[in-house]
Formats: structure tokens, sequence, C-alpha cells
């Protein structure tokens, strides 16, 4: 109730375009999809914005849950429709022209996650398509514009964080492969270079998600076991987000796919009998063959005794496996439930 109270205090000062607020999570104890959604979430807003809101960097400004000063909205040019991400072109064009932003991470706003997994992809394929036709149209301003170069670097970095998930994707198919090559070289450097690698990938995300956790939960320790799931969400969602970096690239006309959201707060909620659904059938496949391709190559990597390798592996197979089969499973019951309706006449 004292939303704007709070917000408005921060554009007391004539420089501030916009004053972003931090999600809540309504239905962050749903399921374990909510929870890992919830955890990404959470890293986003403290980590990411709370760092470039701090340290005068440009962020942007999430669609919701903040509040704009006209002007900057004007200085900036208004709203355009040339992207999927019109919250994040206008934020950096107004930023550009000027205008300094603001994240209040103690401004909680309760939003609802997407409880079913073709939800999700649907709102990360469309943030990874925007984003990417965000840097096409923008980068050439930020680099000739009149920042301080670290402003530049962290703009370049946010921009085209998207182009990852091609390589992720790529990693995923080149890494099976690769085991035989493992066997006949020197094992005793590769298991150091292994940990070394592992260590690097994983530690620095787990201390990522552990600390925004640690900022905002008083359980937060009970968070902890939730980040393994949620690093293999993230390579998960590459196939899904590889097609949408593609699209951005292709360029051409933009639709903007709404996420499905059903005011379901608590386990008691249903949505399966709700016709939003979308389904992704094709790309679930992919999915789940890319899972059990990885489920081959886990075990030839124990059977020749590449421990070193395993839990790498076991990330990226529980990552599609978790995509492709909870999708399947989600859709199948949707679709059967839209069936049985129809003959029912209910």
């Amino acid at each position: 109730r004292n939303f704007l109270s709070q917000a408005l205090r921060a554009l007391q000062d004539p420089r501030v375009g916009m004053v972003q607020a931090r999600w809540g999570h309504l239905n962050r104890k749903y399921s374990l999809l909510t929870r890992v959604q919830a955890l990404l979430l959470d890293g986003h807003f403290i980590l990411e914005h709370g760092a470039r809101s701090r340290g005068r960097c440009f962020f942007n400004f999430n669609g919701t849950a903040g509040v704009w000063r006209r002007q900057a909205i004007t200085d900036a040019g208004g709203w355009h429709s040339d992207t999927l991400t019109e919250d994040l072109d206008l934020s950096y064009r107004a930023q550009l022209a000027g205008w300094r932003f603001v994240f209040l991470p103690g401004l909680v706003t309760p939003a609802e996650v997407p409880v079913e997994m073709n939800a999700f992809k649907i709102q990360q394929q469309r943030w990874a398509q925007g984003s990417i036709q965000t840097c096409l149209k923008l980068m050439p301003s930020i680099l000739s514009a009149d920042l301080p170069f670290r402003v530049k670097l962290e703009a370049c970095f946010h921009l085209t964080a998207n182009f990852n998930c091609p390589l992720l994707l790529l990693l995923a198919v080149l890494i099976v492969p690769t085991l035989p090559v493992r066997i006949t070289s020197e094992s005793g450097a590769l298991w150091m270079v292994d940990i070394l690698l592992f260590c690097l990938a994983t530690f620095s995300l787990v201390n990522f998600y552990a600390i925004s956790q640690r900022e905002i939960r008083s359980d937060w320790v009970t968070q902890l076991k939730y980040i393994p799931l949620a690093m293999a969400v993230g390579i998960g969602l590459s196939v899904n987000n590889t097609r949408a970096v593609i699209a951005g690239l292709r360029g051409g006309q933009v639709f903007f796919n709404r996420t499905p959201k059903y005011g379901i707060v608590d386990r008691n909620g249903h949505w399966a009998n709700k016709r939003y659904s979308q389904g992704l059938i094709g790309q679930a496949l992919v999915e789940l063959a890319l899972g059990l391709y990885l489920t081959v190559g886990v075990i030839y990597a124990l059977s020749m005794a590449l421990l070193t390798v395993v839990p790498f592996l076991c990330l990226f197979q529980i990552g599609f496996l978790y995509m492709g089969i909870v999708s399947l499973i989600q859709q199948y019951f949707s679709t059967g439930l839209a069936l049985r309706e129809q003959v029912t006449g209910d």
C-alpha cells in the first residue's frame, strides 16, 4: 500500500527518471520450477540491479513494479515497438539521454512467476530475443556516447549476455564426442584441468545466488539446495534461448507472445484447465533427445573412469532432461484435460 510513497521519494531528485522496485514471488513454494525461477530472479534483482544501480551503470526497467518520470520517457523518444523488450529499449535510451535510474531493493512488490514450463520458456524466449534486438539497435549509440568506459563495458556485457546460449548448446553437442580423446591423453594433467574448470564454472554461480539469498532471506541456507537445479535449468534453456537469439539476429516483424499467468499463488491452484496454455512440443523433444544423448555420455564416462568430467556432464544431462520431460508431461495433461472437456461438453 505504501509503494508510491516509497518510490516517489527517489524521484524527488530531478535527475532520476525511473525507480525500480524488487519483485517478490507470491507462488515461490508452488513447485520446484517456481522455486528455481524465484532464485534466478532474486539474483538478477539483488546483485545485477543492485550493483549496476550503486555503480551508476545502466540497468533496465523490468516492465512492472516501477515508476517513470514522464519527461524521461519523452526525452528518450517514447515507447518503441520494434523490439520484444520495449522496457529494456526505453531504459537504455533514457539513460543515454542523461537520466539516472534508482533501484530500491527494500521495496518488494508481489508477483507471480509462471507455474508451467512452456509458459516459462515463452517468457525467457521473449526476453532473450528482445535483448538481442535491443543490442543490435542501441549498441552503436552506446559505444559512441560520451560515457565512462566501465559503463560501456557493463552495457556490452548486459546486452550480449544471451549470446552464451548458442555456445552452451554447441558445448552440449560437442562434449560427448571428445570423451574418447580424453582416454588417450595424459590423464594426470587433464583431471586437474577438469577440476579447475568445473570449480571456476560453478563456484562463482553458487556464490552469486548464495549471496543474493543471504541478503533477503533469514532462511537463506535452506535455499542453497536449489542452486544446482537452477544452474541445470540455465543450461537446459539453451535450446529455447538459442532459437530466440537467432530470431533476434534475423530481424523482421516482431510478434509479442505474452507470458501465460493463471493467478496461482499456492498449491491449491490449477492451470491445466485454463486455455491460455501454449505448447512447444518439437522443442521439448529436442531437449529430451539432448538429455538422453548426454545420458549416454555420462554412462560412457563412468565406464571409462573419467570421473572428473561426470559432474559437468550431469549438469547438462539433468538440465535438458528436466526441461524436456516436464514440458511434455505438462502439455500431455493440459491437452488431455481440454479433450475431455470437449467430449463431456463442460
